[in-house]
């Protein structure tokens, strides 16, 4: 209840502030007020347009984030059976994750179909967080767990199976959890390059065009898109966590 009461608070000193900036253009006339971006957001002849680029984007970014957590925790998984194979796939990891995004976006725009250009920049922006996280959550078993499994005989598939995954659920869902703002990023990023739909078009169109209230509000729509899906998933993390406990 305290840390519910805590983010309220501090969403409205944010709105407090925001406001307060653009009422009396402290930064000038490209920060508007919060309340003249709310009007622009919820404006009958925007709000639709909005909305369908708001459900593009977050469906891209959510494809991105499952594709993404998947391979990576796959290759958390591989890692943790295959120890040898771990320091290589670490390092396959860093150098994927060292490459720009704005790079990747160029060449998958060149190398694949337009639509899927999001999805895989999404894709790619997540993998590092969630392999990182996803290969430290799958080594959480205690040393008596493990000796317990080796002197009953279980190979090492099925301690991965029977006492790695299950342990680890929690640790991975909030690692997959921390990415989907990353996610949301990455959609954005791929859409500027690759399509025209979505919050990327709108946001290049708004600067283009110098439309400020418009470029805000498309910001403001896909910071709650992250906030959503940070939320969404870290109610499946506590309800995973309860349940191991």
């Amino acid at each position: 209840m305290k840390y519910a009461a805590a983010i309220v608070c501090g969403a409205f000193a944010v709105a407090l502030v925001w406001e307060g900036i653009g009422h009396f253009q402290l930064f000038g006339t490209t920060w508007p007020a919060l309340s003249s971006v709310l009007r622009y957001l919820f404006a009958p002849e925007h709000r639709e347009l909005l909305g369908v680029a708001l459900a593009r984007t977050g469906s891209e970014a959510v494809a991105g984030l499952i594709a993404g957590s998947a391979v990576a925790i796959g290759l958390a998984s591989l890692s943790v059976l295959l120890p040898a194979a771990a320091p290589g796939l670490a390092a396959l990891a860093s150098i994927v994750n060292g490459i720009p995004i704005i790079a990747v976006a160029g060449v998958c725009v060149l190398t694949l179909p337009r639509d899927a250009t999001p999805v895989v920049v999404a894709a790619l922006a997540v993998s590092f967080i969630v392999f990182v996280a996803g290969s430290a959550a799958l080594a959480t078993a205690s040393a008596a767990h493990r000796d317990l499994f080796a002197v009953l005989g279980a190979s090492r598939f099925t301690t991965f199976a029977r006492l790695d995954v299950p342990g680890a659920v929690p640790a991975l869902l909030d690692a997959v959890r921390s990415a989907a703002p990353a996610a949301v990023v990455g959609a954005i990023v791929g859409e500027w390059f690759a399509s025209e739909h979505g919050l990327g078009p709108l946001l290049v169109a708004a600067m283009q065009n110098y439309a400020i209230d418009q470029l805000w509000a498309v910001a403001l729509a896909g910071t709650c898109l992250s906030i959503a899906l940070y939320g969404v998933l870290g109610a499946a993390q506590f309800a995973a966590a309860a349940r191991l406990d």
